[in-house]
């Protein structure tokens, strides 16, 4: 099973438990270099997923992109719809 499959109120509970369980029997200046370690690794890696993702989407071949013909031909279209409407407003 995933991380990513996993149902996120156990998640959130399992993180708030590992919290707890750090925390315990800890000074709070303990707990304080603690947090930031975890937060600073967290950090880095949401940075690095952010680069591999934009790495990728430059790998893949452009998807949904249509090519100028088609979308001036669009443009025609709907400016034929647009002028048709407004000699029906007009009648």
């Amino acid at each position: 099973m995933s991380i990513i499959d996993s149902d996120p109120n156990q998640l959130s509970l399992l993180m708030t438990l590992t919290a707890i369980s750090f925390s315990e029997d800890r000074d709070p200046n303990e707990v304080n270099i603690i947090g930031n370690v975890i937060i600073t690794i967290g950090s880095i890696m949401v940075t690095i997923a952010a680069q591999k993702l934009a790495q990728e989407l430059d790998q893949k071949p452009e998807q949904g992109k249509q090519p100028p013909q088609n979308i001036q031909h669009q443009i025609e279209q709907l400016q034929a719809q647009i002028d048709q409407l407004k000699l029906q407003t007009t009648l």
